[in-house]
């Protein structure tokens, strides 16, 4: 499960997706805050500080479940995420990170992609809201310079609801994104898993002139020496959710030909989505 976003057969920035650092700045420590009223979300506060193989994630040890508005401020040097990992059972933060690092590697059942953050530009504050269930969290943060974060979060049992409406959506299912709503500027997104398979999707604005064959191409390539066609200093996308969930995240774009594209693997194992063709352009006005 490695959605380590990735120029042509390369690294583009490791993700976990899954489908892709200021030191001085403090973190936002978090937690959960009560809801001050019912049809509100828990509120989950996560930070991350530092740079190159010393990145430090913030976040509580333990927070309400249930609908959940995840608030991930990024004070490190370069891009970060907050990736979360849902385990069923006893399982170690090096387990899941052997599994987020086997490049194609079977999925085992016991880990979960549990949304969260995804790639999230130095001084930024991106939000996720998303319905989260009681159980065992690791916050994950694999664009990282060597070995990824981890934080481990224990969520207890939340109010159940709806997710807020959102003006645009991106459907991803086995092996193709539909798009609709979507703009240039920020837009708040429902990012819907309608596969079996554990999906995200991360965004590439295309080069000028480039086409969303030269992408398909690109990522059949065996040689990845030459410059991708697409900018990959722009990209924006989400984590890793499992078939059957969703999440609202902000996604901000620029008017222009973006190439969404998933890096997971099948449970399996095997290639990456994007080498079965599941990269999809959307045109951006």
């Amino acid at each position: 499960m490695s959605p380590r976003h990735a120029s042509p057969r390369g690294h583009l920035s490791r993700a976990v997706s899954a489908l892709c650092l200021a030191t001085a700045a403090p973190a936002l420590a978090a937690c959960g805050d009560d809801k001050s009223s019912s049809d509100e979300p828990t509120k989950l506060q996560i930070g991350a500080t530092g740079g190159g193989k010393k990145v430090t994630l913030t976040a509580p040890k333990t927070a309400d479940g249930g609908v959940v508005e995840i608030s991930f401020k990024n004070s490190a040097k370069d891009p970060q995420e907050a990736q979360l990992i849902r385990v069923e059972g006893s399982h170690s933060a090096d387990e899941i990170l052997k599994v987020i690092g086997s490049d194609g590697g079977p999925i085992p059942e016991w880990l979960s992609g549990g949304g969260g953050v995804g790639q999230t530009n130095p001084g930024q504050t991106r939000t996720v809201t998303q319905s989260l269930p009681a159980g065992k969290y690791y916050v994950v943060d694999s664009n990282v310079e060597g070995k990824p974060a981890t934080s481990p979060l224990t969520l207890k049992g939340g109010d159940a609801g709806d997710l807020p409406e959102a003006d645009a959506t991106i459907t991803a299912k086995e092996y193709a994104f539909t798009t609709s709503g979507l703009k240039a500027g920020t837009n708040a997104v429902t990012f819907e898993n309608a596969g079996k398979e554990l999906h995200h999707v991360l965004a590439l604005p295309l080069n000028k002139g480039a086409t969303i064959d030269d992408v398909k191409k690109a990522f059949r390539e065996e040689d990845s020496s030459g410059p991708p066609p697409f900018d990959e200093s722009k990209a924006t996308g989400t984590a890793v959710i499992d078939g059957g969930e969703s999440q609202v995240t902000d996604l901000k774009l620029s008017k222009g030909k973006y190439a969404l594209v998933c890096f997971i693997q099948d449970r399996k194992g095997g290639p990456p989505h994007a080498a079965k063709g599941m990269i999809t352009e959307a045109d951006i006005q």
